[in-house]
């Protein structure tokens, strides 16, 4: 299944990117999706190109009362994006989220770009269940759970900004 999602930000290309190599950004992130223990990581800088690995655990009530059968009470998830050296104004990156212990993933591309004054961040990917007759409906459930908690992401980063 695939998914999208767009939001701009009230901010130029090289903040925004320097708001998501920071290692105290990358903590608070994982805290918008109500992580009960999360670890973040950055690695790299914005210049040279840049990787933010968060692994935490949310409460499996995040997903539909019908899916928590197959995960238990808690969700591992491990999130990882990997941002290249600006080309221009542009950026792009890729991401990948893994529910530990479940054959379902999401992964895609991550953009970056000039919109005005504002810089525009796209996010396109796809989900993708490996079960048998129920996968289909599993996916859009797990879509519709990385949409929801990119955009209680962004508007923690949109937040974040506003107090800089």
């Amino acid at each position: 299944m695939d998914i999208s999602h767009t939001h701009v930000f009230a901010a130029t290309p090289d903040d925004i990117s320097a708001l998501l190599a920071d290692p105290a950004f990358a903590s608070a992130r994982s805290d918008a999706a109500g992580a009960a223990h999360a670890d973040a990581i950055v690695d790299g800088t914005p210049a040279t190109g840049f990787s933010v690995s968060v692994r935490q655990s949310v409460p499996a009530s995040t997903i539909p009362a019908e899916f928590r059968s197959f995960v238990g009470s808690q969700l591992n998830v491990r999130y990882t994006e990997v941002w290249d050296p600006a080309t221009g104004d542009t950026r792009t990156g890729t991401f990948a989220v893994e529910i530990v212990g479940t054959p379902g993933h999401a992964a895609g591309s991550l953009r970056l770009d000039p919109d005005g004054d504002d810089t525009r961040f796209t996010a396109d990917g796809t989900v993708s269940v490996r079960i048998p007759l129920v996968g289909p409906m599993i996916e859009k459930a797990v879509a519709s759970a990385v949409v929801k908690a990119l955009r209680e992401e962004l508007t923690v980063a949109d937040e974040w900004l506003a107090r800089r």
